[in-house]
């Protein structure tokens, strides 16, 4: 599914994509130091075999394999961008494509005893490195059977070589950098795989939040289209009735069959009206509710949205008018504003209420204004459904936040019933409003929801 992009999203993918890059590039530096320690040993180690034509062309050969695991290692790494495979090629693929110019070298340690166990780290790193691109059960199979393969032909060198250095040239002074590589090689499976395994736990919760911003979505398709399926379904049977019963009058009762048809006229005039309603997302929707899957919608987004003071139902001009304050609010976060925080405050003042929605995102330039925004949808929009309502509106940059403040009169007539906190949600209080999405959410913030992916 396609969601539209927001600043939130564009955010996000950049983050990922910088801890994605300076994750491969920290295991490339370890990989180049791995290497570069076994190229100068086997080069050493070459040198002290002598000049013989064997020993040249065994040398030969060994630096071939070592540039051939590298360049291998190097790019398939490139495959841990997906984290953890769920599935993939079977593992001897794997282990062929990984693990054979490295098995080779290591094998060669055999004949050449001047490089002491210098060809072994290009397997060793080579077992790590292909665990981590194959999947589950068979990658932790894969990892001990290297690790014993490993440890085999160590083991059988030092049988042929009994008097064999570990490593060769200076690396042999004390024994304190033979004693150096092989702490710094035995780091190598912790620091390979704790680095994908937490690369994978950053994709997979990515991953997740995706998944739920787009079941959200899909929920609120739904919804519409069981309202849209009610309204349309019910006004449609009774327009067909009244139809056929004008069609029947026509002729005897051309004043009953006018009555019917005026019937028809009206009852479409209903339909079209409630498919409105549906569609603006103002059927059968609280403001309670509205207030919930406000900050649902920002906490998806990332954002820390915390609501103070749930109070009671509002009814008739007051509900509208702050509903779509919340509403055009939340998605100003989401689409123009680089937010973090938000705080939605709803307060009861005698007769009047008011809604207050804190940001800390992009503030515009003291002296601009508000921003008309997309439409009558904006800014500007705002202000004027408030003020048909009585009340008063006001949007600007505060002390580093961008605040929206609504104030509106309550009549007599427009008091509902004290309505009751979410789960989770404290009246009056500092609590956090709760972060599972509501199944009665509006359209509109089903595309809030989809731009905040």
């Amino acid at each position: 599914m396609s969601l539209p992009s927001t600043v939130q999203e564009r955010n996000s993918h950049r983050a990922m994509n910088a801890f994605w890059w300076w994750t491969w590039a920290s295991l490339v530096f370890l990989y180049a130091v791995m290497y570069t320690v076994a190229f100068g040993e086997l080069v050493r180690g070459n040198d002290a075999a002598g000049g013989g034509t064997p020993a040249r062309v065994l040398g030969m050969v060994q630096l071939a394999l070592l540039a051939a695991s590298a360049c291998a290692a190097t790019l398939t790494s490139l495959r841990f961008r997906d984290g953890w495979p769920d599935a993939g090629p079977p593992f001897w693929r794997v282990a062929g494509t990984v693990g054979l110019a490295p098995l080779v070298l290591a094998l060669s340690s055999w004949a050449s005893p001047e490089s002491g166990v210098a060809p072994l780290l290009p397997l060793w790193l080579a077992v790590s490195h292909a665990a981590c691109l194959v999947a589950r059960p068979a990658r932790w199979r894969l990892f001990w059977v290297g690790v014993v393969l490993v440890a085999a032909i160590a083991v059988v060198f030092r049988v042929l070589h009994p008097d064999a250095p570990l490593m060769s040239g200076p690396a042999t002074d004390g024994g304190a950098g033979a004693l150096m590589v092989l702490v710094y090689g035995a780091a190598i499976p912790p620091i390979v795989l704790g680095s994908v395994w937490w690369w994978d736990a950053i994709v997979r919760l990515q991953r997740g939040r995706a998944a739920e911003r787009e079941l959200a979505v899909a929920r609120e398709r739904l919804r519409i289209a069981a309202d849209l399926h009610d309204i349309q379904g019910h006004h449609l049977q009774v327009i067909a009735l009244q139809a056929e019963l004008a069609e029947r009058l026509v002729e005897r009762d051309p004043a009953g069959a006018l009555e019917q048809i005026g019937k028809v006229r009206l009852a479409a005039a209903e339909a079209m009206g409630e498919t409105r309603a549906v569609v603006s997302g103002l059927r059968r929707v609280g403001f309670a509710t509205e207030l919930e899957n406000a900050a649902d919608v920002l906490r998806a987004a990332g954002i820390d949205c915390r609501v103070h003071g749930w109070g009671r139902e509002l009814a008739g001009a007051p509900r509208e008018a702050l509903g779509w304050v919340i509403r055009e609010a939340s998605t100003n976060i989401l689409r123009h504003a680089q937010a973090t925080r938000a705080e939605l405050r709803f307060e009861e003042r005698g007769e009047s209420v008011t809604l207050t929605v804190r940001n800390d995102g992009v503030v515009p330039p003291p002296g601009t204004g508000p921003e008309p925004g997309i439409g009558s949808s904006g800014l500007l929009g705002l202000r004027a459904r408030v003020e048909q309502a009585g009340g008063r509106f006001e949007a600007g940059a505060r002390d580093g936040e961008f605040v929206v403040r609504a104030v509106v009169p309550v009549g007599h007539g427009d008091s509902g019933a004290p309505a009751p906190a979410p789960a989770g949600a404290a009246s009056q209080s500092s609590q956090s409003s709760p972060s599972s999405p509501s199944s009665s959410s509006s359209p509109s913030h089903a595309s809030t929801r989809g731009g905040a992916s």
